[in-house]
Formats: C-alpha cells, structure tokens, sequence
C-alpha cells in the first residue's frame, strides 16, 4: 500500500470528523435559536418594574428597562481564572438586583440616610436588605471588582432576553443565587442577560440546514471510504499484471490427466515439428491427445493370458 494511498485515507476519516462536528454544532445553535421562536418580538417590550416586584411575570422575553436602581451593593458574582487579570481571576458573571421607587428596600434606605447625613455614612451593619425583589440583571460585561460602582445608583436603561433561574440558569449559578438571597423566591425572580438579542427563525433555519449539510457529507463520505477496498489502486494493477488468470474451456480441453499436465506446453507459444515446420492440426491433436495403451498381441514374446479357454490353429 503506498503512502500516499494511507495517507488519503487519514485525511477522509479527519474530515469526516469535522464534517459532524461542525454539524452537531451548527444544529446546537438551530435549537438555541429556536427557542426563542414565538416568545419574543422584534422590537423589546419596556419592563414594568413595580408589576413584577407585585408577581405578575411577562409574556414577552425580550424586555427593556427605563427607570430603575441598580443595588450594586447587593451583588454575587462567579469567578474563572485569567492569569492575565489581577490577583489570577476576573469575573465571569455579575448578578445584582434592580428595585423600582416604591420597593420598600429603597424607602427604607432613604429614611436611613436622612438619619446617618447620607448614604455613605450609613453604617454596614445597619444597611438593609432586599425583602421584595422582582429584577435580577445578569452581565459579563464587568471583568473586575474594581469596576463595580460600591452602592446603588440610577443608571441607563438596558435590554436583554428574559431568563428563569430554575430552567435557564447552570447548577453553580443557581446555588450561588439561592445562598446569596435565601429569603427569595427565584421561581418568581425573572432574569435578565443584559446585552443579549434573542434569535429569529432565519437563523434557526441556517443553521439546521447548515448541520443537515454537514451529516449528510460527513455520512456520503465515510460510506465511501468504508464500501471502498484497503488496497490501493497501483497495488491492485501489479497484482492484476503477475497474476495470469488460468482458464480452459471444457468442451475444447476435456479434463484429463494427461492434458493437465501438457497444458503449459498448449497454453505457451506455438511448438513446431522438430524440423523447424509448425505442427499441423493433425499432429497437434496427436501430440496432447491421450495416450491409451494397446494390449498385448499374442506372438509378441509375451505370456497369454491365463484363461481356461485357449486359441487354436489348425495347420
């Protein structure tokens, strides 16, 4: 088998690994997708915070905020290593709640701060905490702590697609969620990922297809290189070129012994008659044609053959 035969082959099988790998993906971003078909719109529905703090959770998944605080104060994070960030981590994804004007987190804190000068002199122990909570955002956006402002504030609106902790969220995230607010009923906390824009049907349909593609070529091609033989093609031809193929005809060569054996001298180039003429078709015919032994004639020296009935002459 050549090299080059070995080495095709390798490659085949490669690209039809990556052939279903690249469909597996391809359909992996179909489903994600897709499931935002026919729960969202177009354009994003602006969140009414106070009627979410109150239980009444959206139909639409895609939401936009407008007036809201954010509580920095209150907020849990995940970390992953990143030797080039400080200290060997950065953050991974930032959680912190959001409040309308009339939560009774916000009206606390007020009072608090007419009593202490100001929010910063409030001491920490004497901060409240969230009883009532309707908004979480989620981020990625934030790599550091330091970028992370220390209190609450009023900032611009955003918009995000609508996750649900129990369904949508990792394992991790939802302990780190459950720890970080015990007292809270994440069944009735809706998500938002801050930033991200739901998908459409044309790129659920791009990218099914994209993956349909990519199993049937990646299928086509290793159903040829299973159908196709372990020897390559040169072999084969060498093979072929050694290999006389050895075939008489029945009714032209009957089966004989003696024929068998004579059969490389019938098979080869013409034999001629000893005197440099070629043979005859008579002569050739006599010459491989079977030998068959007369009897013995009596007369001949030789001794008769014992029978109880003899031959006589009459002279």
């Amino acid at each position: 088998m050549s090299p080059s035969y070995t080495l095709r082959r390798r490659l085949a099988g490669a690209g039809i690994v990556v052939l279903l790998l690249v469909g597996l993906a391809a359909w992996l971003f179909a489903f994600e997708e897709g499931r935002w078909v026919g729960r969202v719109t177009s354009r994003p529905e602006t969140l009414n915070l106070e009627a979410v703090e109150q239980g009444n959770l959206p139909v639409n998944q895609f939401v936009s905020l407008r007036d809201h605080w954010a509580v920095y104060r209150e907020h849990a994070e995940t970390f992953r290593l990143d030797a080039a960030a400080e200290g060997g981590q950065r953050i991974e994804t930032l959680y912190y709640p959001v409040i309308s004007d009339m939560n009774p987190y916000l009206l606390e804190l007020a009072g608090l701060s007419r009593a202490f000068g100001g929010i910063d002199g409030i001491p920490s122990d004497e901060w409240p905490r969230i009883e009532r909570m309707g908004v979480l955002v989620r981020t990625d956006s934030v790599q550091s702590l330091k970028n992370v402002p220390p209190l609450i504030e009023f900032p611009d609106g955003l918009f995000g697609t609508v996750l649900h902790a129990e369904t949508d969220l990792p394992g991790d995230e939802r302990a780190l969620l459950s720890e970080r607010w015990p007292d809270i009923d994440l069944s009735r906390v809706i998500i938002i990922n801050a930033g991200h824009r739901p998908g459409n049907v044309w790129s659920m349909i791009a990218y099914g297809l994209l993956g349909s593609v990519s199993w049937a070529g990646g299928l086509i091609l290793a159903w040829r290189l299973w159908r196709r033989p372990r020897v390559s093609h040169s072999a084969r031809h060498s093979d072929g070129a050694r290999q006389i193929p050895h075939e008489t005809s029945p009714s032209t060569f009957p089966a004989n012994p003696s024929l068998a054996r004579k059969d490389e001298n019938w098979k080869g180039s013409q034999r001629d008659s000893g005197d440099g003429r070629p043979l005859s078709y008579a002569e050739a015919l006599n010459r491989y044609a079977p030998q068959h032994e007369e009897a013995p004639r009596q007369g001949d020296g030789q001794t008769p053959p014992l029978s109880g009935i003899h031959a006589r002459r009459d002279d």
